[in-house]
């Protein structure tokens, strides 16, 4: 179908979407991508400095709580690189047409939910380091700190899981998005 037919197809009640409009939400889509990427790069780049700090620090004395933690960094920094490729934020075409932008933005919105929606790529590296790390509380420290143990548990269990229902709901949030997007494209007759 041509864009004259999906033009002749529309209502003359339906809403109009016009380019530039198209084009400013797509720019405030990059705009909230480059400010999450932003947070975590603020938050991560010291978490992993001091971690390898505290790595260097300790190694002779604890090496199973070291291998945790690098079991736990190495693997977040590579899957952080790949989501920086996956997930970055496209350049908005200023020449492009209403229908052009609107499509330039429903795929932009589809890129950033399925990175969202792929928390899978991200825990599942990072379980083995983690179990290593609480397995080190127990065999390396002498009395066994239990309440820490407990703690950190608790910790890495209510952050894992607070981590994916965060961006679970971010998926969802972008799926609306998406799907009032697809409510303004007027469908082909079926024949």
């Amino acid at each position: 179908m041509t864009t004259q037919e999906i033009w002749q197809l529309q209502a003359l009640d339906a809403p109009r979407v016009s380019a530039a409009y198209m084009r400013h939400r797509a720019r405030d889509l990059a705009r909230r991508t480059q400010i999450r990427k932003g947070l975590a790069y603020v938050i991560g780049i010291p978490g992993v400095l001091y971690i390898a700090w505290y790595c260097w620090r300790y190694f002779r004395h604890m090496p199973m709580m070291v291998a945790g933690l690098a079991l736990t960094v190495v693997p977040l920094v590579y899957v952080s690189c790949r989501r920086h490729r996956r997930a970055s934020a496209a350049q908005v075409p200023e020449d492009a047409g209403a229908l052009d932008s609107l499509s330039f933005y429903r795929r932009e919105l589809e890129r950033q939910r399925d990175a969202r929606r792929n928390w899978r790529q991200w825990l599942l590296p990072v379980v083995p380091g983690l179990i290593t790390l609480l397995a080190s509380f127990v065999l390396e420290l002498n009395p066994i700190p239990w309440a820490l143990v407990a703690y950190e548990a608790i910790v890495i269990v209510g952050g894992v899981s607070l981590a994916v229902a965060f961006e679970q709901w971010s998926a969802r949030r972008l799926q609306r998005e998406i799907d009032a997007l697809d409510s303004l494209v007027v469908k082909e007759p079926e024949r």
